[in-house]
């Protein structure tokens, strides 16, 4: 097998299947050729075998000499669509009596009285098939010896249009059946296709990602592989279930303490008696708080959307307001922006965008993003949020005057706790657009990365389908 070339179930059943039938239909015609020279063959000689008879029934004998009076239908009946030539000689103990006098004589004694036999020659330079018969005459003996030789022209001739009318059908036999065979395997293989692109389908935000396969529409055939495949999502399942549960638990876990935490550094920093000696231990701690407390909240995030991914996708959720959704995470997101020296703007034209999106999901996607805006931002930075329609979808767009990302880094920023080698990097899990794009998923979402505000920083525009079908720009009042 070639390397790199995967192996084909239709190519290896067309093959086994065409290549039997062709070598039958080469077999057939092998056997058709035969039965044609044979047929031929037959068929000429015994016209051959009737003028010898018939000039024999004509040879006499008168005054003792060997007489014939030869009939025009003896070799009348000869004359072919190929024009043979016909030749005929009747010798008498090798003595020509009439005929050709240079026709090739056969042994006589060799043939039994009344009986033909032929044979090939050549006659001037041409093939000829001779019939040749002894006849006793009254009072003669030895026998009487009667040739007649034909061109085998006729013979030719009809042999290959045979020939040709046994090619055009082995080749239509053929053809015939590579197409009747090449529909079969494809309807044959097309209950494992359909399987195929089920088990393609089982990706997450599918809806059915893990769901056992049904056996019932499956081809018995299939059936091992496809219980092995029902048994590696069930350990799939649960594996996930089980890291899924850690997360979470985990993550629900460490908010006590933390919050506990948070509680008595608070209470620490009032006591102004301890502020002075240990200032920048408390400030240490805070921050690693915070950092831990945003890393819960992520992994939390994380989980929900997880789970999300491999739930049945609920088909009558309630239209979400994109512009309204954007606006309520904007007011989520100002005082942190307030707190960064970040100044925060929205900006649209249209006055309702409606699009099929879980309102909780759609607000984690929105505050994760401008976080990031914010977060990764310079002091005095600016961050522009803006919703338009375009070719059919509406979207949102994040764009900062940070320090944006690298072409090579914009698809790998995507993975989980990846975060870009960068010198003074803020604090941060590398989760956010991991999360993002997990829940886009579910709601057949698009995220894209470009350049930012001037050219400079990042944007980042997710856009969802519209759910009605003529877009149109209002100016909000």
């Amino acid at each position: 097998m070639t390397p790199g070339k995967a192996p084909s179930l239709r190519r290896a059943l067309l093959l086994n299947l065409l290549i039997p039938t062709s070598l039958l239909a080469a077999a057939l015609g092998l056997a058709g050729l035969l039965l044609i020279h044979k047929t031929i063959e037959t068929a000429y000689d015994r016209v051959l075998d009737g003028s010898v008879k018939a000039i024999a029934e004509r040879i006499a004998v008168e005054d003792g000499e060997i007489s014939v009076d030869l009939p025009q239908v003896a070799l009348g009946m000869l004359e072919t669509r190929a024009n043979d030539s016909v030749y005929y000689s009747v010798s008498y103990d090798q003595t020509l009596v009439t005929g050709y006098q240079d026709l090739p004589l056969a042994d006589a004694t060799a043939i039994p009285v009344g009986t033909i036999k032929h044979l090939n020659s050549l006659y001037r330079g041409t093939e000829v098939r001779v019939a040749a018969m002894t006849q006793a005459a009254y009072g003669k003996s030895p026998p009487v010896l009667i040739e007649v030789a034909e061109t085998t022209n006729g013979r030719a001739t009809a042999r290959r249009e045979l020939l040709l009318a046994l090619v055009a059908l082995e080749i239509g036999i053929i053809a015939t059946a590579a197409v009747l065979v090449w529909f079969a395997v494809r309807r044959g293989l097309s209950p494992l296709v359909d399987l195929g692109r089920e088990i393609d389908a089982r990706q997450f935000g599918a809806g059915t990602s893990l769901r056992r396969l049904e056996l019932e529409h499956i081809p018995y055939e299939a059936h091992p592989p496809v219980r092995a495949i029902n048994e590696l999502f069930a350990r799939l399942e649960a594996a996930i279930q089980v890291i899924r549960d850690f997360i979470a638990d985990a993550s629900h876990q460490m908010k006590t303490p933390l919050a506990s935490l948070r509680v008595h550094l608070a209470l620490l920093q009032r006591d102004s008696g301890h502020l002075s000696e240990s200032i920048d231990t408390i400030a240490e701690i805070e921050r690693s708080t915070k950092h831990l407390d945003r890393l819960a909240a992520q992994l939390i995030a994380m989980a929900r959307a997880e789970q999300a991914a491999v739930a049945t996708p609920n088909v009558d959720a309630v239209p979400t307001d994109l512009v309204a959704s954007t606006s309520e995470a904007i007011g989520t997101m100002a005082p942190f922006a307030a707190a960064k020296n970040v100044e925060l703007a929205f900006e649209t034209e249209i006055e309702n965008a409606q699009v099929h999106a879980d309102p909780s999901m759609l607000h984690d996607i929105l505050t994760n993003l401008i976080d990031n805006a914010i977060r990764y931002n310079h002091d005095g930075g600016s961050v522009v949020v803006s919703v338009f329609a375009s070719s059919g979808r509406y979207a949102v767009k994040i764009a900062d005057s940070g320090p944006g990302i690298a072409p090579e880094h914009r698809e790998r920023v995507f993975d989980r706790f990846y975060r870009i080698p960068a010198a003074n990097r803020p604090a941060g899990s590398g989760l956010g657009l991991s999360i993002v794009r997990t829940l886009l998923r579910q709601d057949a979402g698009t995220i894209v990365l470009t350049e930012g505000i001037d050219g400079r920083g990042l944007a980042v525009t997710v856009s969802f389908a519209a759910i009605n079908p003529h877009l149109q720009a209002h100016q909000r009042g």
